[in-house]
């Protein structure tokens, strides 16, 4: 009798873990991302919503794997994390089951695909461009800023130079140099 019931108990418990959802999508927005940008991965429940389970979301560029606990209060379904990725490429995000300390592995694996394009600061880092009888000064600091020095009988440049984001314009035409510096903090 002992045994029968446990036994009834144990495949009531099973049928019960079977029929409740797990882990169903992951949606990645913006896709395509720039290099640089916040994006926002959500993890969806296929069927019911479990709610009490552990999970790990792999990002796929090197940096460390994220545990989700799923309780049901705080943690629930939809999962929602916000991750920014440095670099440009083509990413494959993955959510699966894990057991978590008490909490046993989300049924269930689903993955999405990020595509990351270089952002405007690397594009203008890639190549930044003197005017016509300019040199530059110096190297070309991390945010993609950097100055040119114009040679004797240099023209002031018809326009500004684009710069990229994070960056300004500036010009110094008693010293012959222009370029792109970083935006100067506002006084409030």
């Amino acid at each position: 009798m002992k045994h029968k019931l446990s036994l009834i108990l144990g495949l009531a418990s099973t049928l019960a873990f079977a029929q409740q959802g797990g882990i169903g999508t992951v949606k990645v927005e913006p896709n395509p991302a720039r290099a640089g940008q916040e994006v926002k991965i959500t993890i969806a429940a296929e069927g019911e919503a479990p709610g009490f389970c552990g999970m790990v979301v792999h990002f796929d560029d090197g940096s460390e794997s994220r545990n989700v606990k799923i309780d049901g209060q705080e943690g629930k379904f939809p999962v929602s994390i916000s991750k920014t990725y440095a670099k440009a490429g083509s990413y494959s995000i993955k959510a699966e089951g894990k057991r978590i300390t008490t909490h046993f592995p989300c049924v269930g694996t689903a993955t999405a695909k990020l595509v990351v394009e270089p952002g405007p600061a690397a594009a203008a880092a890639a190549a930044p461009t003197c005017p016509q009888g300019y040199k530059m000064v110096g190297r070309m600091g991390k945010a993609g800023d950097f100055s040119c020095k114009g040679g004797k009988g240099a023209m002031a440049p018809a326009k500004p130079l684009g710069c990229a984001m994070g960056l300004e314009y500036f010009a110094n035409d008693k010293a012959r140099q222009v370029g792109c510096r970083k935006l100067k903090a506002q006084k409030k």
